[in-house]
């Protein structure tokens, strides 16, 4: 078994990595320091470094810019070397970077000998990255931002479904999702209350629709329930934008009309993409990456700039490409 206090660095230097004669890690202070890292302590998250003025000194976790140190370590540990790459992920792992953790512990499994203990340090990333995502979502409800919250619970509830803050993610977004994505409209619904009563009732209705049904497939505990929901809520966004359409049609003359459906549009444009990216993250979890693909697709077909929609299809064509690594 591997020991947790073992170096880094040993690993290359029995590889004979050049690579590993000088390094440049950044302190939180903005100060750079070069040298060479000795080893890294992951029970007590210390860092020793050797400085090219030859001193010997230990940096805790909390002091240094982890992702300066993560890419030094990233950079020339190969991804063979398995050992390596399990005390990369716990690096990462204990900087916050639960994405690349994730990633190499995939990498450590390729040795059999190394299963029973990636299995136990991947489990403590997935409690601290589930912790991480409750802390963000609360520190976003107590700032009024709903939208931010619900994106973190979210995360829990698609990548950590087993976890148990995914029954409290759920619990969170079952009792503020609806409330705060039709509150979205609120000011166009006072705006256009006779088009709403009768030109937009079959489009307010779907629109409704879709709201709940998103919200009830992030709330499923069940994936292929939440899948026919949320495909379910895209054919009502087809359907309001439809109706959107034919409204502004009818009134092609009307300047407040053709300003509400612009808005109208939009507002339903921003939750379809939001949907395709919930299959997206659910299609990843389950290895279906060619069907996640399809729905980042989707989702820029929507709205070709939208940074998570972008960020999110970078993230699966990584995945196709290393082999999918789930948390």
């Amino acid at each position: 078994m591997l020991q947790r206090s073992a170096l880094i660095l040993a690993f290359l230097a029995a590889l004979a990595a050049p690579s590993a004669a000088q390094e440049k890690i950044k302190l939180k202070t903005g100060k750079v320091v070069s040298g060479r890292a000795t080893k890294y302590d992951d029970e007590k998250q210390v860092l020793s470094f050797h400085t090219d003025a030859g001193q010997d000194v230990t940096y805790k976790l909390d002091e240094l810019d982890s992702r300066s140190v993560y890419l030094v370590y990233a950079s020339v540990i190969p991804k063979e070397n398995a050992k390596g790459q399990l005390q990369l992920a716990n690096f990462a792992r204990d900087a916050g970077l639960y994405e690349h953790a994730a990633r190499r512990y995939g990498y450590a499994e390729q040795d059999p000998s190394l299963k029973a203990e990636v299995a136990k340090e991947r489990e403590v990333l997935r409690q601290r990255a589930a912790d991480y995502c409750i802390k963000n979502a609360q520190a976003a409800q107590a700032k009024g931002d709903a939208k931010e919250a619900q994106k973190w619970l979210a995360i829990i509830i698609e990548r950590l479904p087993n976890s148990p803050q995914a029954a409290q993610a759920a619990s969170m977004v079952e009792e503020g999702y609806a409330r705060e994505a039709n509150a979205r409209d609120d000011e166009l619904e006072k705006e256009h209350a006779d088009l709403l009563q009768k030109d937009l009732k079959k489009g307010k209705a779907a629109y409704d629709s879709m709201i709940e049904r998103t919200k009830d497939g992030l709330t499923a505990r069940n994936s292929s329930k939440a899948e026919s929901l949320w495909k379910n809520a895209l054919d009502d966004g087809e359907t309001v934008l439809k109706e959107i359409d034919r409204l502004a049609k009818k009134y092609p003359s009307d300047a407040k009309v053709q300003d509400g459906a612009v808005k109208y549009r939009q507002l339903t444009i921003d939750q379809m993409v939001e949907i395709h990216l919930h299959l997206a993250s659910q299609f990843t979890t389950n290895s279906s990456l060619k069907a996640a693909l399809k729905e980042a697709n989707a989702a820029l077909a929507l709205d070709p700039k939208n940074g998570e929609a972008l960020a999110a299809r970078a993230r699966i064509e990584q995945a196709s490409n290393e082999g999918l690594i789930n948390w």
